[in-house]
């Protein structure tokens, strides 16, 4: 049976045991550690796969001469996808008008029910920066959270490092290599026994959303945000995938539908990334040097989902606390915050949405500091969506990039995973 087939399987018995389940029952507080510790779980294994195979994959690049070119190359194509998918967004949004939300007055905020989620590092830019380089080199790996870009920054300078002498590198090398080879195997053993964690989570995913009390109130944004999907999901990234590579996209799009899956049912970007980082390889055929480096920092600077949903959200956000139509001013300084803002969440796998709706109401104002709890009722739902889409955006970038030679060797249909 198929990975994504397994995930769906698994997701459905989920969907279920959710709707039974209560959050004042006396097995949820159990089914809610479960689901804690499979998450945990994941990102145990992750971080350091990470932080070994980006070392191997950058000195790899680095031996082909390809290192420069290769990065650019993400660069190009993650602006390019987070620029569509905000103006496919902004067409829809202007196709269907947009609803207003009634206003909320009082809010406690929101809260994911897995407290490590909660860890927000919502400072300010200056200070964000900073924190990439602390003052002593080892605090990379004392870092809060999902905040693990300072130890990929020393990760991807050893890298470079030891593409000189060989003869002093390569015992350096040769451990970063088999640390990454052996890791990848915990990954590969963690995303079969993950069918069976899907089941928790999901189904304190179902009782989140049953949570909503007014659904109604947000039917509007709802549909716009799921037509947009379907645009991006089955025309942009299809079309696009064919112009670039000349191959079958819904074909390769079997690649990795097991992280769609996972996607839908965790909305974690992390999880994700265990996830195509197998099947990328076993399925699709990516060599290690092209995927260590592209799914990493993609991972943490390519949200082009959560970049559209920003997007949606703060359009919705502006027409409620106006009787008046949006001004131009207002619709491209939406575009434009939305993608700069989007680049900023590399400390967050879950809360992407949510980190992006307070920073962009922050840096408007004019009274809508706290625009962004309006929003706060349906956030599991728009979570889910922004996964999803960043995690296709990922998947077919790297594809893309995939389509040299160098970086990619064609696996049979019949033997996807």
């Amino acid at each position: 049976m198929k990975l994504w087939l397994k995930y769906t399987l698994a997701g459905m018995v989920g969907i279920i045991f959710g709707i039974i389940l209560q959050a004042d029952s006396s097995i949820y507080g159990y089914i809610l550690g479960l689901a804690e510790f499979s998450l945990r779980l994941g990102r145990f294994i992750i971080f350091p796969l990470f932080f070994f195979t980006l070392s191997v994959s950058v000195c790899q690049l680095r031996r082909d001469r390809v290192l420069i070119k290769t990065s650019l190359k993400l660069l190009v194509l993650a602006l390019l996808t987070v620029v569509l998918q905000i103006l496919i967004s902004m067409g829809v949004s202007f196709i269907l008008p947009l609803d207003r939300i009634p206003i909320i007055t009082e809010t406690s905020g929101w809260q994911s029910p897995y407290p490590f989620r909660n860890l927000i590092e919502n400072g300010s830019i200056p200070e964000t920066l900073r924190k990439l380089l602390p003052i002593n080199g080892f605090e990379v790996f004392n870092q809060s959270g999902d905040f693990i870009l300072p130890a990929l920054i020393l990760s991807f300078f050893l890298g470079t490092q030891l593409f000189y002498d060989k003869e002093e590198a390569e015992p350096v090398f040769n451990l970063f290599d088999s640390f990454s080879r052996m890791l990848y195997r915990m990954n590969t053993f963690f995303t079969k026994i993950f069918v069976f964690f899907i089941i928790p989570v999901t189904s304190i995913l179902i009782v989140q959303i049953k949570g909503i009390n007014d659904f109604s109130a947000y039917m509007g944004l709802l549909k716009i945000v799921a037509i947009s999907s379907v645009l991006i999901l089955f025309v942009l990234y299809p079309v696009s995938y064919f112009l670039i590579t000349k191959r079958k996209p819904f074909s390769d799009m079997g690649v990795f539908s097991a992280a769609l899956v996972g996607a839908l049912f965790t909305g974690d970007n992390f999880i994700n990334a265990q996830i195509l980082m197998r099947t990328l390889k076993e399925n699709g055929g990516m060599k290690r040097k092209a995927s260590g480096l592209s799914l990493p920092l993609l991972t943490m600077f390519s949200r082009a989902g959560t970049a559209m949903i920003t997007n949606i959200c703060l359009l919705t956000i502006l027409k409620s606390y106006s009787s008046l139509e949006l001004t131009a001013f207002q619709v491209f300084w939406v575009m434009g915050v939305s993608i700069l803002v989007s680049l900023l969440l590399f400390s967050q796998s879950y809360m992407g949405v949510y980190s992006a709706l307070i920073i962009s109401c922050s840096l408007y104002g004019r009274g809508l500091i706290e625009g962004y709890v309006l929003i706060l009722p349906i956030l599991p739902v728009l979570i889910i969506f922004a996964c999803l889409l960043d995690a296709a955006n990922i998947a077919f970038i790297i594809l893309a990039l995939g389509n040299e030679k160098e970086f990619r060797f064609p696996e049979a249909r019949e033997d996807f995973i």
